[in-house]
């Protein structure tokens, strides 16, 4: 089964109004996620429990960690078959590398920390911590909100690295 993260997920109910996103992409986005793990968790979903999809305008990072390589790819030819998936890149790490609890309120402090930088529109990022290594998708308006954001959150106590899928789309007005 899919991680799921409170504190993160509450953070993006948020007014639209700030999202690069139009209303036909967060519901191609929605769909998407919900599809994603609808087929991980009816193709022998034990495996997959440690697995969090990020989805934004259809572009797909997958974060989290699974028991062995072979999972790995596994979760990757499954997403695969997905084409209304734009782009998918596969950032899961193999073994027993994190904790839920402590992986949950890093993501917590990424949360408050990405939502009180100005400068930096969260409501249009995704972000998975697994053992202190985060992963970072969306977009961002300019090149200077993107690194901020990635500032903001190598600053956290906690995070040990960061891998970043941040790309700089102009807002749609």
């Amino acid at each position: 089964m899919a991680q799921v993260n409170p504190f993160s997920a509450l953070g993006r109910v948020v007014s639209t109004s700030m999202d690069a996103r139009s209303k036909g992409e967060v519901a191609a986005d929605a769909e998407i996620g919900a599809a994603a793990s609808k087929q991980l968790l009816e193709d022998k979903g034990a495996e997959w429990a440690g697995v969090t999809v990020l989805v934004f305008q259809r572009h797909v990072v997958l974060a989290g960690a699974v028991k062995t390589a072979d999972v790995k790819k596994r979760v990757e030819e499954l997403l695969r078959k997905d084409r209304r998936i734009k782009s998918l890149a596969n950032e899961l790490m193999v073994g027993n590398v994190g904790s839920l609890a402590r992986d949950t309120a890093l993501e917590a402090q990424i949360n408050a920390a990405l939502t009180a930088a100005s400068g930096v529109s969260s409501v249009n990022m995704r972000w998975c911590a697994t053992g202190g290594h985060v992963v970072l998708m969306g977009v961002a308006q300019s090149a200077r909100e993107a690194s901020l954001a990635q500032v903001k959150v190598r600053e956290v106590s906690g995070v040990k690295s960061l891998k970043s899928y941040l790309r700089v789309v102009a807002h749609k007005k």
